[in-house]
Parts: structure tokens; sequence; C-alpha cells
């Protein structure tokens, strides 16, 4: 059975005119996960353009310490007494090879699927992230005879990082007939690639000043380095397809990679892919197991990690996707279990995954998502082992005061935080020690979150039969929004203020209001909530989403672009 005969429905395609015009195709860009925090990225022409494009970006701690093993691969046809070459690079003043020339198409049903027209024959280019591995493969079809070598170029550095020719990379690769091992520096895992070639030409050399555009409008570095340590001849034909397996995992089951077994790999992953709706698998993409076993979810590739607020934010809407009610659970307790003093993780650092607390409301966030969860399940046994204990600890922490100067204040009950140099709301922009959005405070949506912590821990403390602890957060509660409803609202401007600070209140007119009216338990009657939705709607609306800030403020920054300290101070 072949990928072709696993079950169908629409695919991503792109036709050939696009795939031919280097200026568009180059910044089409395709994604392919594996649930471990591994991934491959790249480009519709071939082409790498961004540092964070590679066929393998492996994952060594999942979903952390990622590196950039394999960059790209070149091949070249022959058939038919001509050569082709299918690759793509960009140098300085040249794109080489140009095989973006032949594309036919470009496909994503369900992987990346590239499609050449070559003489008389047609090549067929299949990529596959292995899932749970740290390995890639990638398959070629022919409807004819010819001779496919495949060139490959290792990065084999941090993602983040860029390579550049040294004399500490071991140049020479270990070659066996089916299997090749390149272990270019200490410390490392070896990049191991088995294949179904008839020989590997060992040919060591620099391929300098690999060019990415899209970092050189970053204003970053955009310049690389890449080693190849050889070639791979293969026979191609009708009945005879080609492939190899790249990997830095511990012990691949390169024993059993076969015709037979790729087929059987491929075939398996599209099943499993095509069971699910378009947008499951969309949101499938960013499932992760971290290296302990428990589940995950990336907050966006490339340069993401996990996220707690992300995550709590996104659980409502996989539970309507069709995500399992388990793995929900399961995510809601890992992050419960990774808090400190009262404060869920803000994330967990690409290196050696280490959680970070250097925020207000991703904690607060949790009440929302197992609220959620519980209204949905009514499972009373996860509320009365791990939710509600978890609130107490939480509201505890809260009330006494935790890091970064987050604490309620007893006066008003309102929630302030803020440290020197530290962003904690979802505002965190920072160049340096400059913090772009500096929000130390009250700030509206938190307080509207925790108005709303308070009030979903006193319908679980009833549902519970905890009736003293419901009747008092519930008191908390009331306090909370009379003080809101005194302090932030704007009677020039009808609509709240994004944030109170000693002596003054900050006018600005930002979208983090909404979530005074948004949230489960509203803090504004009907007439003022209509007001603010209103002015939000006049200022901050576009067809593609909100503007963070009222386009008349003299701080607006229109455009996100130039380097990263001008895109930094817009987003």
């Amino acid at each position: 059975m072949s990928v072709a005969d696993a079950p169908q429905e629409r695919s991503f395609m792109v036709a050939a005119d696009v795939c031919r015009d280097f200026d568009r195709s180059s910044r089409l860009e395709w994604l392919e996960t594996n649930h471990t925090g591994a991934f491959a990225m790249g480009t519709v022409a071939g082409v790498n353009t961004r540092r964070y494009h590679a066929l393998l970006i492996a994952s060594l701690n999942p979903p952390a310490d990622r590196f950039s093993i394999l960059s790209r691969v070149e091949e070249t046809v022959n058939a038919g007494g001509r050569e082709f070459e299918l690759g793509a690079a960009q140098y300085p003043g040249e794109i080489h090879p140009r095989g973006f020339e032949f594309l036919e198409d470009f496909r994503i049903d369900p992987f990346p699927a590239w499609r050449y027209q070559t003489a008389e024959i047609i090549i067929r280019k299949t990529l596959c992230l292995m899932d749970g591995q740290q390995s890639v493969l990638v398959r070629y079809e022919a409807t004819g005879v010819c001779q496919l070598t495949v060139r490959l170029f290792a990065s084999c550095r941090d993602y983040h990082s860029l390579a550049r020719q040294n004399s500490a990379l071991a140049p020479t690769a270990k070659s066996e007939p089916g299997r090749i091992e390149f272990a270019p520096y200490p410390g490392l895992p070896p990049l191991t690639v088995f294949h179904s070639g008839f020989a590997f030409s060992a040919g060591d050399a620099w391929y300098l000043n690999n060019e990415y555009p899209r970092e050189l409008e970053r204003g970053l570095d955009f310049r690389e380095d890449l080693f190849s340590p050889g070639s791979i001849s293969f026979q191609l034909a009708p009945d005879r397809t080609a492939w190899f397996v790249a990997s830095v995992d511990s012990s691949p089951p390169g024993d059993r990679f076969d015709d037979t077994r790729i087929d059987a790999i491929l075939t398996a992953e599209a099943s499993r892919r095509h069971v699910k709706p378009a947008l499951a698998r969309a949101l499938d993409q960013f499932r992760v197991t971290r290296f302990d076993g428990k589940p995950s979810l990336i907050a966006g590739y490339p340069w993401f990690t996990d996220w707690s607020r992300d995550t709590l934010i996104s659980l409502p809407a996989l539970a309507l996707a069709g995500f399992p009610d388990s793995e929900i659970a399961a995510i809601l307790t890992m992050l419960l279990e990774q808090r400190s003093q009262g404060l869920l993780p803000n994330r967990f650092a690409d290196r050696r995954s280490i959680p970070e607390y250097n925020t207000v409301d991703a904690t607060l966030w949790f009440f929302i998502a197992a609220d959620d969860f519980i209204r949905r399940t009514d499972d009373r046994n996860f509320l009365r082992s791990i939710l509600y204990p978890a609130a107490r600890d939480i509201l505890h922490w809260h009330h006494r005061g935790t890091f970064y100067n987050i604490v309620v204040d007893a006066e008003d009950h309102l929630l302030s935080a803020g440290a020197p140099g530290v962003q904690l709301t979802w505002m965190d922009a920072k160049i340096g020690d400059y913090v772009v959005t500096p929000r130390a405070g009250k700030p509206v949506e938190v307080n509207a979150l925790w108005y709303n912590a308070l009030r979903i821990a006193s319908a679980w403390a009833e549902s519970l039969g905890f009736e003293e602890e419901s009747a008092n957060h519930a008191a908390e509660a009331a306090a909370t929004r009379a003080s809101f409803e005194k302090k932030f609202w704007n009677h020039q401007h009808g609509c709240l203020y994004d944030l109170l600070t000693p002596g003054s209140h900050d006018a600005a007119i930002r979208p983090n209001q909404l979530f005074a009216v948004s949230l489960p338990y509203p803090l504004l009657d009907p007439e003022r909530a209509q007001s603010l939705v209103n002015v939000v709607r006049e200022t901050l609306l576009t067809p593609v989403g909100l503007r963070t800030l009222d386009p008349a403020d003299p701080a607006y920054r229109p455009r996100f672009e130039g380097d990263m300290a001008n895109r930094d101070a817009a987003y």
C-alpha cells in the first residue's frame, strides 16, 4: 500500500506558476512536527530563508534543547543523458541551484511533497518527521529510470545560532552499506543516515555564505557556512523508490529500514493524520510529550517552547477540536505540579526546560481553563483532589504576596504586580533592560482574571461542600468588583483604564479591557459593557484583528518591521 492509497481529503496545493516564481514560493513556508518539539521547516521553493529552516531540527530534551542538524539536501537527477539540479540555495548575488524552476507543484497531503518535471520523468519528493523520534524520512519516487544523487548539508548547531567554518568540526563520515554516521562535534549526538542508495561519496567541504533573507529583514546575522560530509547515489525507477532516514536518536531502528518498512511508516502516518479534520490536524502539530513523559503544548513555531499562558488560553478551544479530556487533565496537572509560591511557570526555557515564573496572569488563566474542564466533564474527583487544593494554595500566596511584588492590595482588594526591568503581563516585549510597555501596578485584564479566579474558587468550594470557604471567596470577589468598577471606569472615554498606578491612571485605549466583559464572570453592567465594546470596535478593530493601542496615541507604532529593536518596539 502506498501513501496515495491512504484515505484522502482535499490537500493544500501550490501550482507550477507560483512554485517557479521565486519571490513568491520562497515566502511560502511549510511546517512538519512530531510531538517532541522537533520540527522540519522550509519553503515551497526549497530554499532556506531563515536560520530555523532545516530538514531536521531535533529536540534533545523534549521539547527543549533544540539543534539544527540536517540543514538541507541538494538533489541531482541524471536522466536521458541530461542533468537536473533540484535543490535551491541563496548565496551573495546568486541563487544556485534553481530547482524550483522544475517544480510542477507542491502539496501537503498530508506531508510536504514536491513534484519535479525533469525531461520525460516526474520526480516526487516526500518528507515526514517520524512521530516521537528525532528522525526525518525523505522518499523519492520517479515515473522513469534515472540516477539520483543527494548531497547532505549539515548545520549541527543550536537552532537559534548560525554555523561558521571552523577547525573543531570532525569532517570524516563513517560509511557502510546502507548507513552513514557523522559525528562532527563532541557532546552532540552523531547524525546517522540510513539509506537505500548504492554508494556514498565522501566530499567533505564547506559551503560558505548561505544567505537567509528573512533574517536580514529582522536585522540579524543572515549568512551561514554549511558542511557537506558527502553525497548518496540512488537508482530510481517506477518500481523502485529511493529514501533516506536522518536521525540523532541514540538507538534508531535502523535494522528495520527497508522499502517495505519505509512505505509502512508513511502509510501509517498518513492514515493517522487523515483521521482528524483539517483544523484538528493543524492543532495537533503543537502537541508534545515532554522529556518526563508528560503532555504539553508548544506556544508557536519556530521560536517558542511551552508557555503556560498560551497553553491555558488554548485548552478550551482544543477541547472543542476533539482533544481528549484525559490529556487536558494531564496538562493541567503538569502545570500545577510546577507551581512555586502560588505561581505557575511563565514558560519552560529553551535550554534544559527549566521553568521561569515571571508572569502575573498565566496562573490566573488556570482558573478559566480548569473551570471550562469541570463544566464540561463534571469530574468531581479531579476537582477535589487536584484543582481545588491548588486553587487554595494559589489564592493564599496572592494574598500573602509572592514573586515580583505580586500581591492583593488589602485596601481595595485589587491585584498589583511589578518589579524593575521585568515584564509580567502578556505585553512582554523587552529590549535589553528596556521594557517596551511597562505595566507595573494594577493591569485591567489581570484584575478581571483575579475576580474570575475568586468567583470560580467560590463555585468550586460550594460544589465540594466547603460553604464557609465559598462565602469567603464570594465576599472577596464582591469587594474586588466594587473597587474595579469605581477605579477602572474612564468616564471621559466610556471605557476602562488600562493600568492603575499610585496617583495615576493610564488612559491608553488597549484591547486588554475586553477581558472585563468576555470572561465567564463579567465585571460591568450591560450599559457600560456595551460602551466599552463600542470604543474598542471604533478604535482598535481591523479586518484582521485588534490593534494593541489606539492609533491616535503618540506611542502607536503602525508597522512591524525593521531590525529586532524596531520590531520589538512595535510588538
